[in-house]
């Protein structure tokens, strides 16, 4: 089965990447460079009809054994401008929560592009002035399917496929978001607040605590070329593994695949920096000329930029996956045998909800799951009767097919 060619920076956000609000920043061992500081790192993409992030972070020394890791960068002034300087369109700081994400800028507003014109992101930062070069949007055509297969050890492989009838476009790369229904161990009746102290009922409604969703987004940059066939086309490109008994195996499971078309020199680009990072093991080994980055410094060409900027239209394909029919996924087998407190074990019946509120009861993780009489309560750990605990929220898509709360 082929695989698409995940890169992912040691170090650095992946260029051209994942540009959401929580990217993949790991250390890497730098080699044969004395000072990378302060270089500035430009991750994005310019789409038509999807949303346009951009993300910039510099390097900085943290050790005296060259370790690197990335700082955001706030304040920037970034416009999307014509051949004729004109301002397209001007990025502005994400907001989540009423506070702005660190480094990230979106352009909320919908772009469209002119045939035959060529369009550049124009950076300012302070004094200093950066710009990418003039490039031409790229043709993304639709997807044509995205699968999934089982293997042999249980773990699931997400695969996708496409072509362009036309024979424009050769190059691709995608990113994508997921979403998964999950249920607790054990549906709970009732459950304890300890702030008013009071025992709520639980109903299948939004006040239950059995189904949750958790989304998730690509952690890597997905990239490949149609080089291997005589046509413009990808086949069964595995894009996502999930490993054995992933919570993501429990109920519903929803991936949306993003694709977009990429010219070869922007995949040469990426081609280039993964060797190096294969090879050397660092993104700062030398790179021929030819292969550097479309980004400059226009107040001082001296100064190295590390990214590449590519217009794209987006194309997405949603698929959805009962899971639970798999049967593949097992919750944890120790709800019923997990550590006790004060000598009550999970399972057992407790005869005062005022149980609860004890400091040994909380640190074991105790909770309520059900109500047998007005002083018998049977309690089992929270983990296993709440499905928040394991990081899920209540928070369901508008789009969810089920009518599960």
């Amino acid at each position: 089965m082929k695989s698409a060619k995940h890169f992912k920076y040691f170090g650095l956000l992946s260029v051209l990447a994942i540009l959401s609000l929580a990217g993949c920043i790991s250390e890497y061992q730098q080699v044969g460079v004395s000072d990378t500081a302060g270089i500035l790192v430009v991750d994005g993409l310019i789409v038509e009809n999807g949303q346009t992030a951009i993300q910039l972070s510099r390097t900085i020394k943290v050790d005296d054994q060259f370790k690197t890791e990335a700082v955001y960068v706030q304040n920037a002034q970034i416009r999307l401008i014509d051949e004729s300087n004109n301002t397209i369109a001007v990025a502005e700081p994400q907001i989540a929560d009423g506070e702005p994400v660190p480094g990230m800028y979106v352009i909320n507003d919908e772009i469209s592009f002119n045939t035959g014109m060529k369009y550049a992101l124009d950076i300012r930062i302070g004094n200093s002035h950066y710009q990418s070069d003039f490039v031409s949007p790229v043709h993304t055509p639709e997807i044509d399917e995205v699968t999934w297969s089982i293997n042999d050890d249980n773990s699931m492989n997400i695969m996708v496929s496409t072509h362009d009838p036309s024979n424009r476009t050769k190059y691709f790369f995608w990113r994508f978001e997921e979403i998964w229904e999950y249920t607790a161990a054990l549906s709970a009746n009732v459950r304890y607040d300890p702030v008013t102290r009071t025992v709520i009922p639980q109903s299948l409604t939004g006040d239950n605590r059995y189904y949750c969703w958790h989304y998730d987004h690509s952690k890597s940059m997905l990239y490949s070329s149609s080089d291997r066939f005589s046509e413009a086309m990808v086949k069964d490109l595995k894009i996502h593994h999930i490993p054995a008994n992933d919570p993501r195996f429990c109920y519903l499971y929803s991936i949306l695949v993003k694709q977009y078309g990429i010219d070869k020199e922007a995949y040469d680009y990426f081609e280039n920096l993964q060797r190096n990072v294969d090879k050397n093991g660092s993104l700062f080994a030398p790179q021929p000329a030819e292969k550097e980055g479309n980004i400059q410094c226009l107040s001082n060409p001296d100064e190295p930029v590390i990214g590449y900027i590519a217009i794209a239209n987006e194309v997405t394909y949603r698929l959805f996956i009962d899971m639970e029919k798999l049967n593949l996924f097992r919750h944890e087998n120790n709800c019923s045998t997990a550590p006790n407190a004060e000598g009550v074990e999970p399972g057992e019946i407790v005869p005062s909800r005022e149980y609860f509120d004890m400091p040994a009861a909380h640190a074991a993780g105790l909770g309520i799951y059900q109500v047998l009489s007005p002083s018998r309560y049977r309690c089992f750990m929270i983990r296993c009767v709440d499905c928040t605990v394991s990081g899920g929220t209540k928070n369901k898509p508008d789009f969810w097919p089920n009518e599960h709360q």
